[in-house]
């Protein structure tokens, strides 16, 4: 099986994989690094294109051991090897990472467009206001509370008893991941949710000998917890939306970031000061990111997206910049493809209709494309003008 099964198997996929990406344009990489529980150090690949079909595909190209420091130039030096592996240097690739310098530094060195994951992004942004010291202590009480239900069996039934006699969803609690905000929301709003029958388990005479193990919370620690959440919930449906895997979401992060930006901003309905702190620690966060030429072309892909194309974020100079930007680009490719898109005499009418109906690789359909492509060019610079 390992010798030779395995072996042969591999190769077929990867000749299958190979063909794909070969009718692909362009192709953008995801590439991070991680350990594993046995605390070995792995970098893993994705490559993601659209196909002729007009679907996302996605594809893993290798999760491969890294023995070497992580440094910047050995990661760039393994994701060349990779593009070169895998015939992907004609394709201009782009590349996602993490906020790490080290990611940064390796797409520079490969020569690749980089851009930085914003769903990072709002995990570095929530973990600062995680860290705020009167948030912290309130989250290791929640913590306890939920490691003591989910260790102790008697515990466990217990609540579960109340959640009955409360008429409460049959919910365990939930303790948080350190690596993910999001997670630290949840357990959150799951003991909120579950406050009644935790407290009525805790003074239940099953418990109440073990009680001293974990802090009960009082009726501002309960306030806080509900503020905590409500201050948080921006950040918690901006993590959904960028977490989907059907669709590509950078013409989103420009908008996204900007809203969130504004929703944090101080205002005069902040009553409680956990509020304000944890608003003041995102916004100040989420400001300082995205400054650089990435920008650009993230206002780009919002314009190009008929849901974001009118730029309501950014002031007119900048978004008239950008709209000449896009005519320029619908300039060249409509020279590009000028002569790709010969029209048949005599059947200027009904030639694109009927190309659509040919087989997916065969070159007169390709040339449709293109025909295609000006067109969508053309139609959204003028909406957009």
């Amino acid at each position: 099986m390992t010798d030779k099964a395995e072996p042969r198997m591999y190769d077929k996929v990867k000749d299958n994989v190979k063909s794909a990406l070969s009718s692909a344009p362009r192709v953008a990489l995801t590439c991070d690094g991680w350990t594993s529980r046995a605390t070995e150090a792995f970098v893993t690949i994705t490559c993601h294109y659209v196909n002729e079909e007009w679907e996302l595909m996605s594809h893993v190209l290798q999760t491969q051991a890294m023995h070497e420091s992580h440094t910047g130039s050995n990661i760039a030096e393994l994701l060349k090897a990779a593009l070169e592996e895998w015939d992907l240097v004609s394709k201009d690739p782009a590349i996602v990472t993490d906020n790490a310098a080290n990611m940064s530094a390796a797409a520079e060195l490969a020569g690749m467009l980089h851009f930085r994951c914003f769903a990072h992004t709002l995990n570095l942004a929530s973990q600062r206001a995680l860290k705020l010291p009167a948030v912290a202590r309130l989250l290791g009480r929640v913590r306890r509370i939920s490691t003591f239900f989910k260790r102790s069996t008697t515990a466990s039934h217990v609540l579960r008893q109340k959640q009955k006699l409360l008429e409460l969803p049959e919910h365990k609690l939930i303790t948080d991941v350190v690596t993910r905000w999001n997670s630290a929301h949840d357990m959150l709003e799951r003991f909120l949710e579950q406050q009644p029958a935790v407290s009525a388990a805790l003074l239940s005479n099953e418990l109440r000998k073990t009680e001293k193990e974990v802090c009960t919370l009082c009726e501002s620690d309960i306030t806080s917890a509900e503020e905590i959440v409500d201050a948080m919930k921006p950040m918690k449906i901006a993590t959904l939306v960028m977490s989907k895997e059907s669709s590509p979401t950078l013409s989103v992060v420009a908008p996204l970031h900007a809203q969130l930006i504004q929703d944090f901003q101080e205002s005069r309905a902040d009553s409680e000061i956990k509020a304000k702190e944890i608003k003041a620690a995102i916004c100040q966060d989420l400001s300082k990111r995205y400054m650089d030429q990435q920008k650009e072309t993230m206002y780009v892909c919002s314009a190009l997206d008929p849901r974001f194309k009118a730029l309501p974020f950014l002031p007119d100079d900048e978004r008239e910049e950008i709209y000449l930007r896009i005519t320029a680009e619908a300039r060249r490719i409509q020279e590009l493809f000028q002569e790709e898109a010969e029209v048949i005499p005599g059947e200027e009418d009904n030639h694109v209709t009927r190309m659509t109906f040919l087989p997916a690789h065969h070159p007169r359909r390709k040339r449709t494309c293109a025909v295609w492509l000006i067109c969508l060019v053309q139609l959204t610079v003028q909406v957009l003008r």
